[in-house]
C-alpha cells in the first residue's frame, strides 16, 4: 500500500459524502493515495449506521459513508469496485449500536468490521441495492428463513463432538446426566436468528444464514434457553460466533494432541517478592505440548505450589531453595526414565533457581521448559516455528586468559542495575564482560519465542563455557541475567562437566547480589548457597 493521509482515507469520522459529484471527487483523490482488493458494506443493530469500507488483503485501508439514494449508492459502489470483482461483503455487527466516538478512531471501525465476520454474506451489485432500499424502509420480513436440513445438523453435531458449544460448559448431549439415559439431548441454536423480526435478526441475512452450518451452535437446554428466552439481548450474534470458534480451537486443539506421543508434566511454581502465579490450564498444557509433539500423560504433577511459607517468610527464600530445587530435580529424574527421559516442565520462580533448577536437570535428558508468556498472562508459545537469529553475542572474540570472567544474558531487558552490578564485579575481578543480548526487535518477555530457539541457546552457552575453562583458563563465571522463566532454565541445563564454577546474580533492591553456585565434584553438579 501507499504512503496515505489517515485523515482523508477515514472520511466515515466526517460527515457523509451527499453527493455525486462530491463522491467523484473523493474517489479521485483516494485512488492517488491508496490500493484496495476488496469492497464491504458494514451495518450496526437496526441498521441505523452504514459504512463502506475498502480492503487489502483482508485489511481496511479506507472507510466513507454515503448520503445518497440506494440507486446513486450503488452507482458509487460499482465506481469503486476492484476490476475484476463481482461481490461486495455485506456484514452487520448484530446486537451493537456504532457509536460517534466508534466513527473518530480508524481502529475502531477496523475492530467492528473484524467482530462481524461471521454476520457476513457476499452479494452482487444489483441484489445491495434491494438491500438498501430495506435499510431506508426499515422492513423486516414476516417468517423464518430455511429449516435445517440433514447435511447442515450432521456438520455441527460433527463439529461439536456432541457436547454444549457454550463457553465453559461443554456438557456431553448424547445422554441424561439424571437418568443415565441415552439419547439426543441437544438443540440447535441460531447466531444470527432465522428471522429477521427475532432477538437476534438481521436484515436479509436472516434468510440467508438459517440454514448455514457456521451460523449455528449446538447447546445443552440450559443455554439453549439462556439465549434465546432469558437473556437473548446480552448474547448478540458476534458473542456467540466467538463461542464457537473458540470452542473449535481449544476442542480441536485438545484432540490434535492425541496424535502426539504422552510425557509427563511437571509444575514448580516458587513465589517470586512473595508473588505467585498460577499453573498452566488442560488447554494452555495442551497447546504448549503440541509445538513440539507430545501429549500430556495422566495429570500434571505439581511438585511446588507457591507453599505458604515461602510466600509469607521471604527472607528465608534463598536458605531453601537449594534443597527445594534438589527435592524437585530428584523427583523428576526418577520418574522419567520410563518415558525415554522425555517431560515438560512449567517452572516459575527467581531467575537465579529456575538457572540453579535447569543445572541440575541437566542436559542428558529432554526436559524441555515451557513459557510463561507476561504479554498474554498465560502459559504459551507465541510462535511456531523458531526464529534463529535472535541475539548477538559481544565480548567473547576479545577475550584475555583470566581466572574469572563475567557474562551478561540480556533477554526480556537489560536494566541499569545488571549492568551496573557486573562492571562493580568486571572491576573487582579484573574480568571481561561477554555479553548475550537479544536483538532490539526480540527483546522481552517472547525473546525466546519456541522451544528449538531455547535448545539452541543452551548448545550456544554449553560451548561458551567449555571454550572458557579449556582455552581461557577461567575458573569463576560471574553470571548476571535478565531473562524468561523458560529462558533461565534453558541457560542452566547447558552447565555440564568440565565447566568452570558459576555464580548466579538475581535482583535485590535496585542492585544485583550473587544467590547461588554451580560447581562440578566428583563427575556431579552441586549446588549451593554463594557465601
Amino acid at each position: 500500500m501507499r504512503n496515505n493521509d489517515n485523515s482523508f482515507s477515514h472520511q466515515a469520522a466526517s460527515a457523509p459524502i451527499d453527493s455525486l459529484d462530491s463522491f467523484h471527487q473523493y474517489q479521485t483523490r483516494l485512488q492517488e493515495l491508496i490500493d484496495w482488493d476488496s469492497v464491504g458494506v458494514l451495518t450496526d443493530e437496526g441498521n441505523k449506521n452504514t459504512i463502506i469500507l475498502l480492503c487489502l488483503i483482508e485489511e481496511v485501508v479506507a472507510t466513507f459513508r454515503l448520503c445518497l439514494t440506494p440507486d446513486e449508492t450503488i452507482k458509487c459502489l460499482e465506481k469503486i469496485l476492484p476490476e475484476g470483482k463481482e461481490h461486495i461483503s455485506f456484514r452487520n455487527i448484530q446486537g451493537y449500536q456504532i457509536k460517534s466516538e466508534d466513527l473518530l478512531i480508524f481502529s475502531s471501525i477496523s475492530a467492528i468490521w473484524v467482530r462481524a465476520e461471521n454476520q457476513s454474506h457476499d452479494y452482487l451489485l444489483f441484489e445491495l441495492e434491494a438491500l438498501f432500499r430495506d435499510f431506508e424502509e426499515g422492513r423486516k420480513e414476516i417468517g423464518r428463513g430455511a429449516d435445517f436440513k440433514a447435511k447442515t445438523i450432521n456438520t455441527v453435531w460433527r463439529e461439536s463432538y456432541c457436547r454444549c458449544m457454550f463457553r465453559g460448559c461443554g456438557e456431553k448431549l448424547d445422554h441424561d446426566a439424571i437418568s443415565g439415559t441415552t439419547g439426543n439431548y441437544a438443540y440447535l441454536a441460531h447466531n444470527v436468528a432465522s428471522s429477521e423480526q427475532g432477538a437476534r435478526g438481521i436484515t436479509d441475512l436472516s434468510n440467508k444464514l438459517s440454514n448455514d452450518p457456521s451460523n449455528i451452535l449446538l447447546l445443552c437446554d440450559k443455554h439453549h434457553r439462556l439465549i434465546d428466552k432469558v437473556a437473548a439481548n446480552d448474547y448478540p450474534a458476534s458473542m456467540l460466533s466467538a463461542m464457537k470458534k473458540e470452542f473449535n480451537i481449544v476442542a480441536n486443539s485438545l484432540l490434535d494432541g492425541l496424535n502426539n506421543k504422552p510425557i509427563p508434566v511437571y509444575a514448580v511454581l516458587w513465589p517470586v517478592n512473595s508473588q505467585t502465579v498460577s499453573p498452566p490450564s488442560s488447554i494452555q498444557i495442551a497447546n504448549c505440548l503440541s509445538l513440539i509433539k507430545f501429549r500430556m500423560h495422566g495429570q500434571i504433577n505439581t511438585l511446588s505450589d507457591n507453599e505458604n511459607l515461602l510466600i509469607d517468610s521471604p527472607e528465608i527464600i534463598w536458605a531453601m531453595m537449594p534443597i527445594l530445587i534438589q527435592v524437585s530435580v530428584d523427583k523428576i529424574i526418577q520418574q522419567i526414565n520410563n518415558f525415554d527421559f522425555n517431560a515438560a516442565l512449567f517452572a516459575f520462580g527467581p531467575t537465579s533457581a529456575l538457572i540453579g533448577l535447569g543445572a541440575l536437570l541437566g542436559n542428558k535428558n529432554n526436559v524441555i521448559p515451557m513459557l510463561r508468556f507476561r504479554d498474554s498472562g498465560t502459559w504459551c508459545w507465541p510462535r511456531d516455528v523458531a526464529l534463529g537469529d535472535l541475539y548477538d553475542i559481544e565480548g567473547f572474540d576479545s577475550l584475555n586468559k583470566n581466572t574469572d570472567v563475567v557474562i551478561n544474558i540480556a533477554l526480556t531487558a537489560e536494566p541499569e542495575s545488571l549492568i551496573e552490578a557486573s562492571k562493580v564485579i568486571s572491576d573487582k575481578k579484573s574480568a571481561q564482560i561477554i555479553s548475550i543480548r537479544a536483538k532490539k526487535e526480540h527483546m522481552g518477555n517472547g525473546a525466546i519465542s519456541h522451544p528449538e530457539d531455547g535448545r539452541v541457546l543452551t548448545s550456544k552457552l554449553q560451548s561458551i563455557f567449555h571454550t572458557l575453562k579449556s582455552e581461557y583458563g577461567v575458573q569463576t563465571v560471574h553470571l548476571f541475567t535478565c531473562a524468561s522463566n523458560a529462558a533461565a532454565v534453558f541457560i542452566g541445563q547447558a552447565y555440564d562437566l568440565h565447566h568452570p564454577d558459576v555464580i548466579i546474580y538475581d535482583f535485590d533492591e535496585g542492585t544485583m547480589e550473587p544467590r547461588l553456585k554451580l560447581k562440578n565434584e566428583n563427575h556431579k553438579c552441586q549446588l549451593s548457597i554463594f557465601t
